[in-house]
């Protein structure tokens, strides 16, 4: 239920506003080429640029650029797969346009200072996506406003600290706004099973706010073609990552970690102990938010055998130590100062932070992801017997 709630307080981020598809239009048939023609109001003259945003790893991205003419834009060509791909001009200011090409006959129509709102048609898989977040996700968004209204009302924007009761009525409602979207994100994937959006909503959905059983589940109904296009491979090689790192496994052995003083720090020191594996970083306001209450455990627990290694995901070392000594965090930190592209997040399947691994003095993981008073009825499971 946690991740369900970190996901919709993240709901806004991955979705920019592009086309309403409303799915009375019939499809026309994918050709073997794309064509994109487009107009930025506001904007006569200067480049275009198309780039791809997945290429495969230790290759450059795809990368296309051409003249405004008087405002008007064209783009021909072809892309092996449906992929993510973004449209900006050398003096955007925001964020560019987002949106997914596929092999259509494509109009884009955008204003100059608001590119990232641009009107997108005829991008087939495109719409298929936005379709989800148009008529399925926003059902969420729409309950889940009154509920954080409530929650900021009764935590006073986060200067006071909710009663036992208030807790328990604010996570029955977090819990079914939960299963309203478990519910809904079903039921498209169910009607949409041979669109190519469908593995990446489910990417977004459950892999990046991890809950490897429900991502299981919506994979399995994906019909095989969709399986093996280039965002099902993603998703299927996402979720054997996270059966490596699912409870009752051996946590993988963590290497090439150095704390502040250069010291190597591994899992292997930490040997018939209960270990805390946290991911975070400084740039994170959710960690950062988290970590008064991962320190009230350590001082509750730490004495009774628990251990914490925290693992950064910075890549500025200045700012990882600052974080560290503003939060007042007293137990062992290392990094390889390579962002998410930490080896030990990778190992971990770590897609989204805060995140952690309880792990037991065999090795063995005994519980992930440990938030609020979740963390702290485990602990007293394990050490108030």
């Amino acid at each position: 239920m946690r991740h369900t709630i970190k996901a919709l307080m993240c709901l806004a981020v991955l979705t920019a506003v592009q086309c309403k598809n409303t799915g009375s239009e019939e499809k026309p048939e994918a050709t073997e080429q794309f064509k994109i023609s487009g107009i930025i109001k506001d904007k006569s003259s200067g480049m275009v640029y198309l780039k791809e945003l997945n290429a495969p790893e230790g290759t450059d991205p795809k990368l296309d650029s051409v003249e405004l003419q008087e405002g008007y834009f064209s783009f021909t060509g072809r892309v092996d797969a449906a992929k993510w791909y973004s449209l900006k001009t050398a003096d955007t200011l925001e964020r560019p346009l987002y949106f997914i090409l596929s092999n259509d006959d494509i109009t884009i129509k955008a204003v100059k200072d608001s590119l990232y709102t641009g009107k997108i048609t005829g991008a087939i898989v495109n719409a298929e996506y936005q379709d989800y977040y148009d008529n399925y996700f926003n059902q969420v968004r729409l309950k889940a406003r009154p509920v954080y209204g409530l929650l900021d009302s009764l935590n006073q924007g986060g200067k006071r600290e909710l009663s036992k009761d208030e807790r328990t009525m604010i996570d029955k409602q977090f819990e079914d706004l939960g299963m309203l979207s478990d519910s809904l994100s079903k039921l498209y994937v169910s009607k949409n099973n041979t669109s190519l959006a469908a593995p990446i909503i489910i990417k977004e959905r459950y892999i990046q706010y991890p809950d490897p059983e429900k991502a299981q589940e919506l994979y399995d109904l994906l019909e095989p073609s969709v399986k093996d296009s280039y965002y099902g491979v993603e998703l299927a090689e996402a979720l054997e990552g996270y059966k490596a790192v699912a409870i009752g496994s051996i946590a993988p052995a963590i290497k090439n970690q150095v704390d502040l003083e250069g010291k190597k720090i591994g899992l292997e020191d930490y040997k018939g102990k209960y270990v805390l594996v946290d991911f975070w970083a400084s740039w994170c306001g959710p960690c950062r938010k988290e970590n008064p209450n991962v320190l009230k455990a350590y001082n509750t627990y730490h004495d009774k055998g628990l251990e914490i290694l925290a693992i950064s995901l910075d890549d500025k070392r200045d700012l990882w130590e600052k974080a560290i000594d503003k939060d007042g965090l007293p137990w062992e930190h290392v990094s390889d100062l390579k962002g998410f592209k930490n080896q030990a997040a990778e190992d971990y399947s770590v897609s989204a932070i805060p995140q952690n691994f309880l792990i037991d003095p065999d090795g063995v993981i005994v519980s992930t992801n440990l938030r609020e008073e979740g963390l702290h009825q485990k602990l007293a499971e394990i050490f108030d017997k």
